[in-house]
C-alpha cells in the first residue's frame, strides 16, 4: 500500500504540474489522502481511499459548508483535477497551525489550552447553518451517505450494524458477549430521543484544528464520518480520539470529557453509548484482519466498564 501511496503521489506532482501548479512539502498524510503545499493560498490533496462519486460529493458538500456561517476558515474546492483513477482537489489553504500534530511520541496530557480550544472548535462546528448538503458525503468510504430525514441515531445503529456484519470474527474472538452487546447497542441508539442536528465533523483530531493567535482559525479534513447529527456525539468521540495511544490516553479522554460535558451540558451515558457504536463501525477500517493498532483501541473500548454500562444496564434505558 505505501508503494502504491508513493507512486500515486508522484503521478500527482506531474499532473498538477501540466496544470500550472507547483508542488511543495507534504503537509499532511493520512488514509484518505495526502496534501501538498501549493502556495500561500492553496493546497492539493491527493484522495487515495475515495471513488470519484465520493470526491464530487466532497465538492458539493465544500459548497455547502462554505455557505454554513462559520466564523473560521474551512476547506473549499477550488479545482478537480482527474487522471484515470488519480483525483486530485486544489482547496483554499485554511490559515492557522495545527493544535497538535500527528505522531507525536509519548504525547502530553491534555492542558487547559488544548481543552478551551477543541471546545471551540465544537462550537463552531455546532453554529453552522444546516443544509442538506452537509450531509451528502458517504459516511465512510465506500459507504452511503446518512439520510438528513431519518434520526442520527437510527441512522448510526444501521451502520454500527452493517460494519460489524463484515467481518463478525474479529471482535468476537476479543469480545466474550459481542453479540449481546451489539443487539443492545443498537437498540439503545434506536431509542434515543431525537435531538436538533448541527454539523458533525466526525473526526476531530487536534491535526484537524487550526490555531493562530491562541483562537482557532480553521477546521479541516472533514469526510470521515462527517454528517449532519447529534453535536454529542462528535464531543464523545473528540474526546477519545485526541490521544489515543499515548501513556497518558485515558487521563486525557477524562479531562476532555468531564470539560464538555460541563461546557455544553453533554450527557455522560450518550457519550459511552455513541463510542460502543464508534467502536463497532470502525473497528475494522483500517485493517480488513483486525491487526493494527486501532482494532486493538476498538476492542478495548468495548471492554470498558463504564461504556458496558451505558449499554447493558437497564437504568440507562
Amino acid at each position: 500500500m505505501v508503494d502504491i501511496v508513493v507512486a500515486m503521489n508522484d503521478r500527482a506532482r506531474d499532473l498538477l504540474r501540466q496544470h500550472g501548479w507547483e508542488p511543495g512539502a507534504v503537509l499532511g498524510s493520512g488514509m484518505e489522502g495526502t496534501v501538498l503545499g501549493l502556495s500561500t493560498k492553496a493546497v492539493a490533496k491527493v484522495w487515495h481511499g475515495r471513488s470519484r462519486s465520493d470526491v464530487h460529493a466532497l465538492r458539493r458538500f465544500g459548497t455547502a459548508l462554505g455557505a454554513a456561517s462559520l466564523a473560521v476558515g474551512v476547506p473549499q474546492v477550488l479545482e478537480l483535477l482527474e487522471d484515470g483513477d488519480l483525483l486530485i482537489t486544489i482547496e483554499c489553504r485554511v490559515p492557522g497551525e495545527p493544535l497538535r500534530s500527528d505522531g507525536i511520541p509519548a504525547p502530553p496530557l491534555v492542558d487547559s489550552e488544548d481543552v478551551r480550544l477543541l471546545g471551540d472548535a465544537l462550537d463552531v462546528l455546532a453554529s453552522a447553518t444546516v443544509s442538506p448538503d452537509l450531509a451528502s458525503l458517504p459516511i465512510l468510504p465506500g459507504d452511503r451517505p446518512f439520510d438528513p430525514a431519518k434520526p442520527f441515531a437510527v441512522s448510526l445503529a444501521e451502520l454500527a450494524h452493517r460494519r460489524f456484519q463484515v467481518r463478525p470474527e474479529l471482535l468476537r474472538r476479543e469480545v466474550e458477549d459481542i453479540d449481546a452487546l451489539v443487539s443492545a447497542v443498537l437498540a439503545r441508539l434506536r431509542a434515543l430521543r431525537e435531538v436538533p442536528s448541527s454539523l458533525i465533523h466526525g473526526d476531530l483530531i487536534p491535526a484537524n484544528v487550526q490555531v493562530r493567535d491562541a483562537e482557532v482559525s480553521g477546521v479541516l479534513d472533514f469526510g470521515f464520518m462527517t454528517t449532519l447529527g447529534d453535536p454529542q456525539f462528535d464531543a464523545a468521540i473528540a474526546a477519545s480520539v485526541f490521544d489515543m495511544y499515548g501513556p497518558r490516553a485515558r487521563r486525557s479522554e477524562d479531562l476532555l470529557t468531564q470539560a464538555f460535558l460541563t461546557r455544553f451540558g453533554h450527557d455522560l451515558e450518550r457519550y459511552n453509548l455513541y463510542r460502543a457504536a464508534y467502536a463497532l463501525i470502525t473497528h475494522a477500517v483500517y485493517s480488513p484482519d483486525g491487526a493494527d493498532g486501532h482494532f486493538a483501541w476498538c476492542a478495548q473500548m468495548l471492554r470498558r466498564p463504564e461504556v458496558r454500562s451505558a449499554v447493558l444496564d437497564p437504568a440507562n434505558s
